[in-house]
């Protein structure tokens, strides 16, 4: 099983933030309310993060105001334990919220709902940890530096320890769809069939490898879709391949015309007629063999144009940025949907084949 650790640089965001607004804030708290402070100072720095789109910053900011509430009812009811905990578990869910808005500006997949209640338990053992020993921690930072850069240390430690608690977001496991699709389908394509496939695939990679963070949205998932959708195609070729085997058409065009030679010499009426009736029969898988073949060509075409299509897209985003990449791709896009009700229309339309 493959297992990837995705987003980097918006996990080293998060930590980050968490870091310089718990150490921020822990800084000018009193030990007693240490753990509490770097809670709500990790909160809002990621809450209030720069370059957020105003729909998520108003989620992220809820979440922060209810860490804040359970950090100040923590304090006012010191022997309802749980309120901390809850404070640490709401910091784990503005973690999956930023996590979340990083994947969907990506075109990634979003965090599931269990990594998600894995992050907010996470969130909450940490602050537990921190409850216990940040206030040590800064104590004994206090014999070498101000009392206010030891809380401030101390402080910035959890937000690293939440940092860590947040690692299952980004964790993920399984296959890329793509590669596992191309596995399974390899033995069963012919070797024209499946080089096509393979450059589909590569194509893909290399488009995807070009992808930058803060590119569209939906540029990723588009051209995943339409590599899958070129290994569909490749796999319906592969079978009409098979359905459509030079030698089977030869044996039933040699069977049609003996039978229709011994129709010709028989002189008995009713042997004649049932020879006659064999060939029609054999007329009629003949004429439905020449059907398929016409199907296997047209998905063979369409198989290359969806390969071209797809190293088109890999040599725009190589070769272009910012607003003229998403322009290209966008008329990419219009491209193929046009393709693919022009080929959908081929499909349905009457097939002419000559006797």
């Amino acid at each position: 099983m493959d297992v990837r650790f995705e987003d980097h640089p918006q996990f080293q965001r998060a930590a980050g933030l968490a870091a310089l607004g718990g150490g921020a804030l822990a800084a000018v708290a009193p030990h007693l309310a240490l753990a509490p402070a770097a809670v709500v100072g990790s909160a809002f720095a990621i809450a209030l993060a720069p370059g957020v789109v105003r729909e998520a910053r108003n989620r992220r900011v809820a979440a922060a105001v209810a860490c804040l509430l359970a950090a100040g009812a923590s304090i006012l009811q010191p022997k309802a334990s749980w309120l901390l905990p809850l404070c640490g578990a709401m910091l784990g869910v503005l973690f999956a919220i930023a996590r979340n808005d990083s994947a969907k500006s990506n075109g990634a997949r979003s965090p599931s709902g269990f990594t998600i209640a894995l992050a907010g338990a996470l969130g909450a053992g940490a602050v537990i940890l921190a409850s216990l020993a940040l206030s040590p921690l800064a104590t004994a930072l206090a014999a070498l530096v101000p009392g206010w850069i030891a809380t401030g240390i101390s402080g910035a430690a959890f937000g690293l320890w939440a940092g860590l608690a947040a690692v299952p977001l980004h964790v993920t496991a399984g296959g890329d769809a793509v590669e596992l699709r191309l596995a399974a389908l390899r033995a069963s394509l012919g070797s024209d069939v499946r080089a096509l496939a393979e450059r589909a695939a590569a194509a893909r990679r290399g488009a995807a490898d070009e992808l930058s963070p803060g590119t569209r949205a939906d540029l990723r998932s588009l051209i995943d879709q339409l590599a899958l959708a070129a290994l569909d195609v490749a796999e319906r070729t592969a079978s009409l391949t098979r359905a459509s085997s030079p030698a089977l058409e030869e044996d039933l065009t040699k069977r049609s015309a003996q039978l229709a030679k011994s129709a010709a010499e028989t002189p008995d009426p009713a042997a004649r007629q049932s020879y006659q009736r064999a060939a029609e029969a054999l007329e009629g898988q003949l004429d439905h063999f020449r059907r398929v073949r016409l199907a296997r060509e047209r998905a063979m075409a369409r198989l290359h144009e969806d390969v071209a299509n797809l190293e088109r897209a890999r040599f725009s985003l190589t070769l272009l940025r910012g607003p003229d990449c998403a322009a290209e791709l966008d008329l990419l896009h219009e491209r193929l949907q046009h393709g693919a009700i022009a080929f959908e229309e081929l499909e349905v339309a009457p097939v002419r084949v000559r006797a």
